[in-house]
C-alpha cells in the first residue's frame, strides 16, 4: 500500500513548487516595506513591515496555531499581533479568509489582487474605492503610521488608495473619519465575522453608535445607543490626534471643535503605541501602550484603556429601550472592564459565536391552545438582574412573590415573571437588563420540566374518518351520479325543507360549533356530491335581522364562488326556521393547525396566509355588493381536503345593515376578542372593510408565530387587549431579531426575508387609524411581493409598566417604548 504524506509535507511541497515558479514571492519578512508592480508577490505566511518595524501587512494566521491553513490579509502591530485593519468580503462584510495557497500580487497593469489557486485562479479580493476598482498601482507601501498606501497614478507618485480611508473596526493616530465613514465591530475578540455594532460619522453631522450593524437596519435611529449630539451640523470630521495620547476630537462645519476624549499628557520618553477600536461588546475604547526602546519592543508592557464610549457600559440603552445584549439575555460587567452577555435559567445563546444576538429557551414554550399545561412547568429563580425594559402584558400589584410565581405558572402567555417589592409583571420577552447584585427585583423564569403528552387518539380518529369517508364516497358514487339533479331555485342555490335537514343531521345531533350567529351541525345529503355538509341554524342567532335582509343575503351569498371561501349550497326558509347549508371542510380549522405542538412548515403557512387574504379581497372588492365579514379568526378559517384555506361565516354581517353606503352603521359589536378592530368601540358604530383588515392582521401574526392571541379580562364595552404577539413581533422587527419568530422551523429560517415581510404587513394591518391600514388588495400584493412594504411607523409612546420599573432610573430613558403593550 502506498504510504500517505502528512499535511505538513504536502504544504511544503506546494510551497516549494510555487517558489520555483515565482522566486520573487520569497520576500524577507523584515527587509521589505513595499511591493512593486509586475514583480513582487506574497503568499502565506509572508508579509512586509513598516520601516520602523512597528506594523506588518500581509498574511496573518486566522488563529494562534502555527500550522494554521487559513489566513487574514491584514495590518497588525508586529510586536503582539493586534490587528488594526483587514480585507473584508464585499457581500457579507466579514473578514476575507484566504487559504494557504493564495497569492497577493500587483500585475504589470497596476492592479492589486488576491487570488486563490485553481483552474481559473478565482479573485478573492481587490481594493475598490468610491469611484470603482483601484488601477495604475506602481507599488504598495506600509508606513510607520500603520497606513497601507497604493502609490501610482499618472505620475507614479500619487496615493490612489489607502487603508486609512477604509477602516474596519480600528482607528490609528493620524487617521480621520469623514462623513459617511463607519467602523464595524467584529463578532468576538478571536473572530472576524460581522458583529452587532457600528460607529458612524453620519452625513447629518451626528456621530452615532448603532446596535444591529448599521443605521439602515430595521428600526433605524431607534437602535442608536450613543451619539455626539451634533445632529444637523453637517460635514463633521473625527480626528485621532498623534499627541497628546488617546485624544479624539471632531470639527463641525462651522469650524468649532468638540472632544470625544480629554487630552491626557503622560510622562514617557519613548512615547506610546495607540489605537481606538469598536470592540465586539459595542463599546468604543482608546488603548495605549508605552513604547520600549529595547530589543523586546513593546513586549514587556500591556495595552491600557484610556477612554470608553459610552462610559456607562452595561447600562447603555438604545432609543428603543433595548440593551447591549439581545432579547432574553442580560449584560454582565467583567473585571477587565469588558462587558459580556448571559442567559437566564433554561435559555441558551441563539448564536454561541455571537453572544450579543440574544437567547432562546431550550424547551418548547407554553402554548395557548385552550388546554392547561401548568403541570409541565415550574418557575425557577434566575441570577440577580435589573430589567429596565421588557415586553410585558399584565401587571399585578400588592401580591406576594409566591402569588407572582403562581400567576405566571398558570398563564399560557407568561415566559418570565418580574417581582419587585409587591409588584408582579408577567412578561413575554425580556429586552434590556444587566446583572446587579443589590437589586430588589427577582427574575422568575417559567421552565418546562415535562414534555407535552403524545396524543395518539386524534390521529387514530383522523385516519378512521378518512377511511370512512373514502368507503362512503365509493359506495354512494353511482347513487350520487343518478340523483344529482336536485331541486334548485332560479339563482342556482338549493332550497331545503326543515325535515330534509333534520334527517341529514340526524336530528341536529352532531354539533360542530356555535357562536353569535347560531349553531352549526354536520350532516349528510346523499343527493349531493360530496354528500357532507355543514348546516348553520340561525334560529338561535343572538342578532336580530329582517326577513327581507335574509332573502337578499341568500341571493347574494349564493352567487359567491371563490376557492378561498366556503361555498353556500342552499338554504331553508320554512315557518320559523332559517338555515344556511355550506360545504363541509375536512381539513379542520386554522386554530387547530397553529396550536399543534409541532410547528407546520413555512411554505404551508405562507400559502394559507395568501389564500385567506385573497378570500377577503374577493368579499371586499370582487363581489357585486361589498361584504364585510366582521368575524375573521382562526376558528372561521377551514381547510379542505387539498389543504386550501377557506373562509367561513362570511356574509353574516351583511344582514345587519345597508351595504350600499361607504360605511355601515351597526348598533351591536360583532366579532371575537382580540380580533375586534378599535373602531367598533368608538360609540358611533360606523365600520367598513378595514375592520376585516385589522382582524386579518391578528390572524397573520398567529400564523407567523404559531401562537394564539390572548385577551385580558376587560369590560364588555372596552376594546380587547392582545398580549404580547404584536408587541413581541414589533420589538423583534425593530431589533433585527425576526429569526426568533420561527426558532425551530428550518424552512422558515431559510426564508427570513419572507417571514419579516409578512410580519411587517401584519403590523400595518393592526394600526389604530383605519385609514392607515392597507386595503385587502394591497395586502395580497404585499404578501405576494408585488408591492414593497412601507417601513414601520413610529413606535407608540410607553405606558404602564415603564413607569413602575423605571422609577428612579436615569431620566434619559423616560421615553421607554416597550413595557406594557395594548393593541391600538
Amino acid at each position: 500500500m502506498r504510504p500517505l504524506m502528512s499535511p505538513a509535507i504536502v504544504h511544503l511541497a506546494m510551497f516549494l513548487h510555487v517558489i520555483l515558479l515565482h522566486p520573487s514571492m520569497l520576500l524577507a519578512q523584515t527587509s521589505r516595506n513595499n511591493l512593486t508592480a509586475g514583480g513582487d508577490t506574497l503568499i502565506p505566511p509572508y508579509y512586509i513591515t513598516s520601516p520602523s518595524g512597528d506594523f506588518a501587512f500581509g498574511f496573518r494566521p486566522l488563529d494562534s496555531k502555527s500550522n494554521s491553513s487559513s489566513f487574514l490579509l491584514a495590518i497588525w502591530f508586529f510586536f503582539d499581533g493586534t490587528v488594526v485593519w483587514f480585507a473584508t468580503d464585499a457581500s457579507s462584510g466579514s473578514a476575507m479568509v484566504a487559504a494557504g495557497q493564495s497569492v497577493l500580487s500587483v500585475s504589470t497593469t497596476g492592479q492589486l489582487s488576491l487570488s486563490s489557486p485553481g483552474e481559473n485562479n478565482p479573485l478573492l479580493w481587490s481594493p475598490s474605492s468610491d469611484h470603482g476598482p483601484v488601477l495604475d498601482v506602481s507599488h504598495v507601501v506600509l508606513n510607520d503610521t500603520g497606513n497601507l498606501q497604493f502609490v501610482g497614478g499618472a505620475g507614479g507618485s500619487s496615493v490612489v488608495w489607502e487603508s486609512f480611508q477604509y477602516p474596519t473596526d480600528t482607528l490609528l493616530p493620524g487617521q480621520s473619519m469623514l462623513p459617511g465613514t463607519k467602523l464595524q465591530s467584529r463578532s468576538a475578540d478571536t473572530g472576524f465575522s460581522l458583529g452587532q455594532f457600528s460607529f458612524i460619522v453620519q452625513g447629518d453631522g451626528n456621530i452615532v453608535m448603532y446596535k444591529m450593524n448599521t443605521a439602515a437596519d430595521s428600526g433605524g435611529p431607534v437602535n442608536a445607543y450613543w451619539s455626539s449630539g451634533t445632529c444637523c451640523a453637517g460635514n463633521t470630521t473625527l480626528f485621532f490626534d498623534v499627541n497628546p495620547p488617546a485624544y479624539l476630537y471632531f470639527i463641525l462645519s462651522d469650524g468649532s471643535r468638540g472632544n470625544l476624549t480629554t487630552p491626557q499628557p503622560l510622562p514617557s520618553t519613548a512615547g506610546f503605541y495607540q489605537h481606538a477600536t469598536l470592540d465586539p461588546d459595542g463599546l468604543f475604547r482608546v488603548y495605549i501602550r508605552p513604547k520600549n526602546t529595547g530589543s523586546k519592543k513593546g513586549n514587556d508592557t500591556a495595552w491600557s484603556v484610556m477612554k470608553q464610549i459610552p462610559s456607562v457600559g452595561c447600562r447603555s440603552l438604545t432609543n428603543g429601550q433595548r440593551g447591549m445584549c439581545g432579547p432574553n439575555s442580560y449584560c454582565i460587567d467583567l473585571p477587565n472592564k469588558r462587558i459580556d452577555c448571559a442567559c437566564p435559567s433554561g435559555y441558551v445563546f441563539l448564536d454561541s459565536q455571537n453572544r450579543y444576538k440574544g437567547c432562546i429557551p431550550t424547551f418548547l414554550p407554553d402554548s395557548c391552545d385552550g388546554k392547561n399545561h401548568t403541570a409541565e412547568f415550574e418557575v425557577q429563580d434566575s441570577p440577580s438582574a435589573n430589567w429596565v425594559s421588557s415586553v410585558s402584558y399584565k401587571m399585578h400589584t400588592f401580591v406576594t412573590e409566591e402569588q407572582c410565581r403562581h400567576l405566571c405558572l398558570n398563564s399560557c402567555s407568561c415566559a418570565v415573571a418580574l417581582f419587585n417589592g409587591n409588584n408582579c409583571s408577567e412578561v413575554g420577552m425580556l429586552v434590556a437588563g444587566w446583572q446587579e447584585n443589590g437589586t430588589t427585583m427577582r427574575t422568575l423564569v417559567k421552565v418546562r420540566t415535562k414534555g407535552p403528552p403524545v396524543r395518539i387518539l386524534p390521529y387514530i380518529l383522523i385516519v378512521a374518518l378518512a377511511v370512512l369517508l373514502l368507503v362512503t364516497t365509493c359506495t354512494l358514487l353511482v347513487h350520487c351520479y343518478i340523483t344529482k339533479k336536485a331541486r334548485k331555485n332560479y339563482l342556482g342555490t338549493r332550497v331545503f325543507t326543515h325535515k330534509e335537514l333534520c334527517r341529514a343531521t340526524n336530528g341536529f345531533s352532531n354539533l360542530l360549533g356555535e357562536g353569535g350567529f347560531g349553531k352549526v351541525y354536520r350532516g349528510t345529503v346523499k343527493s349531493l356530491q360530496p354528500p357532507e355538509v355543514a348546516v348553520k341554524d340561525l334560529g338561535g342567532c343572538k342578532v336580530e335581522y329582517k326577513e327581507k335582509e335574509f332573502e337578499n343575503e341568500v341571493r347574494s351569498t349564493g352567487q359567491i364562488h371563490h376557492k378561498n371561501l366556503v361555498r353556500m349550497i342552499g338554504y331553508c326558509k320554512e315557518g320559523v326556521h332559517r338555515m344556511l347549508v355550506f360545504e363541509y371542510m375536512q381539513g379542520g380549522t386554522l386554530a387547530d393547525t397553529i396550536a399543534r405542538s409541532e410547528r407546520p412548515c413555512w411554505s404551508f403557512l405562507a400559502e394559507a396566509a395568501v389564500g385567506i387574504a385573497k378570500g377577503l379581497e374577493y368579499l371586499h372588492e370582487g363581489c357585486k355588493s361589498k361584504i364585510i365579514h366582521c368575524d375573521i379568526k382562526p376558528d372561521n378559517i377551514l381547510f379542505d381536503d387539498k389543504h386550501i384555506p377557506r373562509i367561513t361565516d362570511f356574509g353574516i354581517a351583511k344582514l345587519l345593515g345597508d351595504q350600499k353606503t361607504q360605511k355601515t352603521v351597526i348598533n351591536t359589536i360583532i366579532g371575537t376578542k382580540p380580533y375586534i378592530a378599535p373602531e367598533w368601540f368608538d360609540g358611533v358604530g360606523k365600520v367598513d372593510s378595514k375592520v376585516d383588515v385589522y382582524s386579518f392582521g391578528v390572524v397573520l401574526l398567529e400564523i407567523i408565530c404559531c401562537k394564539r392571541a390572548t385577551e385580558q379580562p376587560t369590560d364588555a364595552q372596552a376594546p380587547s387587549t392582545m398580549f404580547p404577539l404584536r408587541a413581541w413581533v414589533e420589538s423583534l422587527i425593530r431589533g433585527g431579531n425576526t429569526e426568533l419568530l420561527v426558532q425551530e422551523e428550518n424552512e422558515a429560517l431559510a426564508y427570513m426575508e419572507s417571514v419579516e415581510r409578512f410580519a411587517r404587513i401584519a403590523i400595518w394591518c393592526l394600526q389604530k387609524d383605519p385609514s392607515t391600514r392597507p386595503t385587502t388588495r394591497k395586502v395580497v400584493q404585499m404578501l405576494e411581493g408585488e408591492v414593497e412594504v412601507d417601513p414601520l411607523p413610529d413606535p407608540p409612546m410607553p405606558s404602564g409598566l415603564s413607569a413602575v420599573l423605571s422609577s428612579g432610573s436615569d431620566t434619559r430613558h423616560s421615553s421607554s417604548m416597550v413595557h406594557a403593550f395594548q393593541v391600538e
